[in-house]
């Protein structure tokens, strides 16, 4: 007795993502259904709402070489992923994670035609993205000053897109370049900027807008953001620090889809941090001092939040420290890495493709076309065209269209009733 076909998708979309991978070798729908969109999606909601994992990268205090684990949100250490050999050097730059997607490129400004990549390490699946438009070759003899990331998904246009800054200057005179790739259209697009400079490269992803600290043209401090969605830069103005009465070193956080600003002292032995929460109000973006931790002794600095409202903390001996601002209580997590290299980022695993809606859209043609052959006999040879598979039956246009139609409509009819 087979299985209905709304039984079978509710047990599908609850399995990991390793044993959906392997179950699309054995039937054409499954392999179907696990590249489909809106399984995708459904697939990745269950596995969110589930507690998910860390994803930590540091330096070897051995091997120097830069190591990336899996860890549970308590810090149990689940495995060291293979980092994809195009990535493997001393330059590595971890630019973010979003919805089991993690975006790696070199951490070096010389070389503009570093390459970045997407990594699903859930599907062992990784893609070098396409060359950049600001290259060494078009900068006009400008010296390259610095370059910043940022790698994020708005949910209203269902699409990821990296943010790449280049900061240039040009007989003493700075110039801002920046251009965004699209996941969904697999292309750049330069676009206009502001005046800023960033000097903490790492990126926070909030809910569509991706957040750096940089300074302003009359050499203020302020919070860069860039809107996925409009494509467009704005600014944000930092809480009020100097009440605290001695410079602050500023890291940028996202807890609870909302965005938090750490605050904390760089010398001494004992370290407080001051954490703020960005909240709007009337059209106004308020800060609220969140709570004060402090003073510790042997920490370095704040690498971000968990989802339960810990905060994870670099050791001065490169340890991982997490820290219950409830309890006031701290535990150390099983790895330790060269001081000033970890970085932690939320993960979960998903299906999504490093290869975007195009590759999804041309696996649908590739299936519909064979199950056209399968109805109507033979079809002609198959057409490659863009990457895509289109198979061409023999039939007039108007009768090749509504079978297409037809076809679409009994797939869907079969994964979602």
């Amino acid at each position: 007795m087979a299985f209905p076909a709304n039984l079978m998708l509710h047990i599908l979309s609850r399995l990991p993502v390793k044993s959906l991978v392997r179950f699309a070798s054995v039937r054409k729908a499954w392999d179907a259904l696990i590249r489909d969109s809106h399984f995708i999606s459904q697939h990745l909601r269950l596995n969110i709402s589930k507690t998910g994992c860390l994803v930590v990268k540091y330096r070897s205090q051995i091997t120097r070489k830069h190591v990336i684990s899996l860890l549970l949100l308590d810090g149990y250490v689940l495995s060291d992923l293979e980092i994809p050999s195009v990535m493997d050097s001393n330059h590595l730059k971890f630019v973010g994670s979003c919805n089991g997607l993690l975006c790696l490129a070199h951490d070096t400004f010389a070389n503009l035609g570093s390459p970045i990549i997407l990594w699903n390490p859930a599907m062992a699946e990784f893609r070098v993205l396409p060359d950049s438009l600001i290259g060494s070759a078009n900068v006009h003899n400008a010296r390259v000053s610095g370059v910043a990331l940022g790698f994020g998904y708005h949910p209203l246009i269902d699409d990821y897109k990296l943010v790449r800054i280049v900061s240039l200057s040009r007989s003493n005179t700075p110039c801002i370049r920046a251009e965004v790739y699209s996941l969904k259209t697999d292309c750049w697009l330069e676009i206009d900027t502001l005046y800023f400079d960033i000097y903490e490269p790492s990126c926070t992803a909030v809910n569509g807008f991706l957040y750096w600290i940089a300074y302003g043209r009359v050499e203020s401090e302020l919070i860069l953001s860039f809107d996925m969605r409009n494509e467009a830069f704005g600014q944000l103005q930092l809480p009020d620090l100097n009440v605290l009465g001695s410079p602050m070193c500023k890291k940028l956080a996202a807890l609870k889809e909302s965005l938090y600003l750490m605050a904390y002292t760089f010398s001494g032995r004992q370290k407080e941090f001051y954490v703020w929460q960005m909240v709007e109000q009337n059209a106004e973006v308020l800060w609220k001092l969140e709570c004060t931790i402090g003073p510790l002794l042997g920490v370095e600095r704040p690498l971000g939040c968990s989802l339960y409202g810990e905060i994870y903390i670099e050791s001065s001996r490169g340890e991982l420290v997490l820290y219950d601002p409830t309890t006031q209580e701290t535990k150390n997590v099983p790895t330790r890495g060269l001081r000033f290299s970890s970085e932690v980022h939320f993960y979960v695993e998903s299906l999504v493709s490093t290869n975007g809606q195009a590759a999804a859209e041309s696996r649908r043609v590739l299936i519909l076309g064979q199950s056209l052959k399968k109805i109507r006999g033979n079809t002609r040879n198959a057409e490659k065209c863009d990457n895509q598979i289109c198979f061409l039956p023999k039939a007039s246009p108007r009768c090749m269209k509504m079978n297409f139609s037809r076809l679409n409509d009994n797939v869907n009819s079969l994964l979602y009733t």
